[in-house]
């Protein structure tokens, strides 16, 4: 890349190169993972799996009906956890303490999720017994507490338990609504005692059929998601490459921020020339009688395009620029409606030294051409770019 200086003693004009320092390429890094990530369905979901997808999987997990065929399994672990805790009176946590032996091995557990707002709502005819489970996941612990358990007394129910799940111990905000709490919870410590269940090793070890096989895998992935367990993070990994990106940019902070002011440089300059070939464009597409149902003038980094969808023919046309070299510095990308189906990239034919006359001419004539052939049904079909 060159730059024009001013001109010489004898009136010449000099240019002088710009030479980037690119010894940071060569600096050795470890790489993104050490151990491979196990594939995990609520990991994909990121944000998009917040606390209502929580409460349908725990109501799934939590059901001794459900197609799991774990039984009681799972919300044994949780009752077990709520052992020695006080159960909720009128006035909140009342002198009557939980035996977590009285209400285990019952599949007369019936679970709702959002019953008056309650995350997740378990009742037991039989036992006598009501669990209202509020469920934390990046919000602080605000909600009405006492009035969640005044519903489940409502209900008739003699032992009423209040449990705040959350990935670390949550204290209401409201003084008075904390002795509405019989026990607060982490999502670790009931996967530890999911998995102190002894009747779990006899399912993993002979699954009885396909949905439990898979709810097995679902209840460790839901494990790893939400306590942070099955290596899904590698702190001591991340923290040396942490480590290393900072060394890189103490030793090459100087030489990477020219490089990328370098590259800035290059996503102007074809990104000016796109804009000053806009006017052009329009005025030539309004020669030929093409009307755009919809335009994009955009770019990202080293690429840059005017973007044309022509209802007449349902068909897209885009000029664009690269400095990319795995596409042409100048080509035509077009595409079936707007889509991204059947799509074509051909060059345009002409280099960067064309006038911005050429190219928009140039680039006229072809989309008049493709358009044509799109109308004929003529276009490379299953095309790809």
């Amino acid at each position: 890349m060159s730059v024009p200086s001013s001109k010489g003693e004898e009136g010449r004009s000099t240019v002088h190169a710009m030479t980037l320092d690119l010894a940071f390429l060569d600096a050795s890094l470890s790489p993104a993972r050490t151990r491979a990530r196990p594939v995990n369905v609520y990991d994909i979901l990121r944000e998009g799996w917040r606390e209502t997808r929580v409460d349908m999987t725990l109501q799934f997990f939590l059901d001794p009906h459900e197609r799991h065929a774990l039984g009681s399994l799972v919300i044994d672990a949780l009752v077990r956890l709520c052992d020695g805790a006080p159960t909720i009176g009128s006035a909140g946590r009342s002198g009557e303490r939980i035996v977590a032996a009285d209400f285990l091995g019952s599949d007369e557990w019936e679970i709702a999720t959002q019953v008056e707002f309650i995350d997740v709502y378990a009742a037991n005819r039989e036992l006598d017994v009501a669990i209202v489970l509020e469920n934390k996941i990046g919000h602080v612990l605000n909600n009405p507490l006492r009035r969640y358990a005044e519903i489940a007394r409502g209900d008739g129910f003699a032992n009423v338990i209040v449990i705040v799940l959350a990935p670390s111990v949550r204290e209401h905000l409201d003084v008075e609504q904390r002795r509405f709490v019989s026990v607060a919870v982490t999502y670790a410590q009931l996967a530890d005692e999911i998995k102190r269940s002894p009747e779990l090793i006899e399912f993993l070890l002979s699954p009885k059929d396909l949905d439990q096989r898979r709810s097995l895998d679902l209840l460790q992935q839901f494990i790893e998601a939400r306590s942070g367990d099955g290596d899904m993070t590698d702190l001591e990994n991340e923290s040396r490459r942490l480590e290393e990106w900072r060394s890189l940019l103490e030793t090459h902070g100087e030489a990477i921020r020219a490089f990328e002011d370098a590259r800035s440089a290059i996503g102007r300059l074809i990104r000016d020339r796109r804009k000053r070939l806009e006017p052009l464009i329009a005025e030539l597409l309004a020669a030929e009688g093409l009307s755009t149902g919809r335009e994009a003038h955009g770019g990202i980094r080293e690429e840059t395009w005017n973007a044309y969808y022509f209802p007449s023919a349902d068909w897209s046309v885009e000029l664009k620029f690269s400095a990319d070299p795995a596409h042409p510095a100048i080509y035509v990308y077009d595409r079936r409606g707007r889509t991204y189906k059947d799509s074509t990239i051909e060059p345009l034919g002409l280099d960067w030294t064309a006038t911005d006359e050429q190219i928009a001419g140039a680039f006229v004539r072809q989309v008049v051409r493709v358009l044509g052939e799109a109308r004929a049904g003529a276009r490379p079909q299953a095309g790809g770019v």
